[in-house]
């Protein structure tokens, strides 16, 4: 292993630059550079694009040295129960590539945290620092121009600062829950930037999801089903903080929460319009109405594991059939993980998702 490969870059972002939150505009970017970049001054590389999940940051991204390592907080006999081999870190990379099961590749991770506190103010249970709101790599007039420091500030030092192949044939964006959303948001308004994408249970939050229970197995496990069913979870995040999160970046002049009205039995009775309708502008099954032809571009795949706790694999199966209408080109699978479900199906199904992701993706731009 050569750390120098393994790297981690500091750039200005200037489309984070003066952002209505006051979010940080210098970010870190995770570099990972396969084996030989440096025994071979002339060769130029793919690169893939991962965008990491709600919560996340640069010391929290999808894809790092030894993924094992991150998780010995679990009981040992919990962690052994993991499918270790399945799981996706630099090693890991290096070790595919080595075997020819890869193509050589630059791998990309951007910071795309709101560094705004969690609303309860809860600790990452990997970093012990405080949780922080995430972006959904959209341009809003809330928070700032994420999807903009993805294509422009992010691509665009990439390329000088590396020997990539320097065009969208070449290119790949992947992204995990809410970089999955991401990657699809991004792929709908500039398809221009890549050729292949991979979206892993995509955040696409609709305003049906504001009546879902989330209960996680793993905390089920180690908590018991009381606890579990009290939503109080700080183990992989609360889906009541995702929703405050998109009522920042969708409507934060005209909050959504605040405005919801149930019935005496819990049923959502009414909720302001101008704000429901400011969410619906953003859901992805609405956004490809307006840009299919852009959509139909781009080599897609999507997935979703079937009991997701967060409900995405309903959220997936409607993009899978609005794309379906639209005529938008994909492949889509809802697929069953039984030791994932014991677990967590949202995060270990991502984690044993990434390396077909990675072939799926490479496939296409090598």
């Amino acid at each position: 292993m050569q750390v120098d490969r393994y790297k981690t870059d500091v750039i200005y972002a200037i489309h984070l630059g003066g952002n209505p939150l006051g979010s940080l505009a210098k970010r870190e970017l995770a570099v990972y550079l396969p084996p030989g970049y440096y025994q071979s001054e002339d060769k130029q590389y793919p690169v893939v694009y991962l965008l990491h999940g709600y919560a996340g940051n640069i010391k929290n991204l999808t894809i790092a040295p030894n993924q094992r390592q991150k998780m010995t907080w679990l009981p040992a006999e919990i962690l052994d129960e993991a499918d270790w081999p399945r799981v996706c870190d630099y090693e890991k990379l290096d070790e595919l590539i080595g075997k020819g099961q890869l193509p050589p590749f630059i791998l990309v991770q951007p910071d795309g945290s709101l560094y705004l506190p969690d609303k309860d103010g809860t600790f990452d249970i990997y970093t012990g620092v405080t949780r922080t709101k995430g972006s959904f790599f959209v341009n809003s007039k809330h928070t700032g121009n994420y999807e903009s420091f993805i294509l422009e500030d992010v691509v665009n030092y990439v390329d000088r600062q590396y020997r990539t192949k320097k065009d969208r044939r070449h290119r790949g964006l992947m992204g995990a829950s809410m970089g999955g959303y991401g990657t699809l948001n991004i792929l709908c308004h500039h398809p221009e930037k890549f050729s292949a994408a991979a979206a892993l249970s995509p955040a696409n939050f609709t305003l049906d999801l504001l009546d879902w229970k989330m209960i996680i197995p793993l905390q089920e496990r180690l908590l018991g089903r009381a606890e579990a069913e009290k939503g109080g979870d700080q183990l992989f995040g609360d889906i009541l903080d995702i929703l405050d999160t998109l009522d920042i970046i969708y409507s934060k002049d005209r909050p959504l929460l605040p405005t919801v009205v149930r019935d005496g039995s819990g049923k959502i009775v009414s909720m302001d319009r101008r704000a429901s309708d400011a969410w619906k502008g953003f859901d992805i099954n609405r956004v490809a109405e307006k840009q299919a032809g852009n959509l139909k571009t781009v080599s897609l795949l999507m997935n979703c594991e079937s009991s997701d706790e967060f409900g995405l694999a309903g959220e997936t199966q409607k993009l899978h059939a609005t794309f379906q209408r639209l005529g938008i080109p994909h492949d889509c699978e809802i697929y069953d993980e039984a030791q994932a479900k014991t677990f967590s199906p949202h995060i270990f199904g991502i984690a044993y998702h990434l390396i077909p992701a990675f072939k799926f993706i490479l496939g296409k731009i090598s």
